[in-house]
């Protein structure tokens, strides 16, 4: 199988051919977790976003999901979101390109350092489409992380089409894909979500 030019072109096959990850999916991958009231501030934002026309990646990544990892860094102010960063890991196997949301645990930082603990993809349509993309980075995640000297065991992600959200776990050589669905509709649900993975890296 040819390898990919770039993460965008990954699918899941491309992660187990070039990437030696297999996927599994996991039914209640993030567990139990009390819902995250937001504040009016998103609570306001969305609903004024949420009524125009979001009809590509960009629009949905700038709109809904920049919004949302905004208000989740105001409640914690221990991770730092980075938008739009080319990351280029390791050409041969394709994994380089820009990455929508790269989240790195260290706060008090301007240019991206490990540990890159999450990853996150805003999309147009189907998620399943784009759990390929979504690992290759997660993966290149745990190959920056170990290339700086920090051997973070697990690396969270999750794709979205702004109004839903499904996560992934990258653990050893498995990405875990979760087959509960999370969305803006039952925004406490989802802000909690996100919290149970900020928790973990605390």
């Amino acid at each position: 199988m040819k390898i990919p030019s770039a993460y965008r072109y990954y699918k899941l096959e491309n992660l187990k051919t070039v990437c030696k990850i297999k996927p599994k999916n996991l039914s209640n991958l993030l567990g139990i977790f009390p819902d995250l009231m937001p504040t009016d501030l998103l609570k306001n934002i969305l609903q004024r976003n949420l009524r125009m026309p979001l009809k590509n990646e960009k629009a949905k990544s700038e709109f809904i999901v920049a919004p949302i990892l905004a208000e989740m860094w105001e409640q914690n102010q221990q991770f730092k979101p980075f938008s739009g960063l080319t990351f280029n890991i390791e050409s041969s196997k394709g994994l380089k390109g820009i990455c929508d949301f790269l989240i790195s645990s260290k706060a008090d930082i301007s240019d991206l350092e490990e540990p890159v603990v999450c990853v996150f993809e805003a999309k147009s349509d189907a998620l399943e489409d784009w759990y390929g993309q979504c690992g290759a980075e997660m993966y290149a995640a745990r190959l920056f992380n170990e290339k700086k000297g920090n051997d973070i065991k697990i690396i969270y992600g999750a794709v979205t089409n702004g109004f839903t959200w499904q996560f992934l776990k990258l653990e050893e050589q498995t990405l875990f894909i979760d087959s509960q669905r999370y969305g803006t509709a039952n925004l406490p649900q989802l802000l909690g979500a996100i919290q149970k993975i900020y928790n973990f890296y605390k």
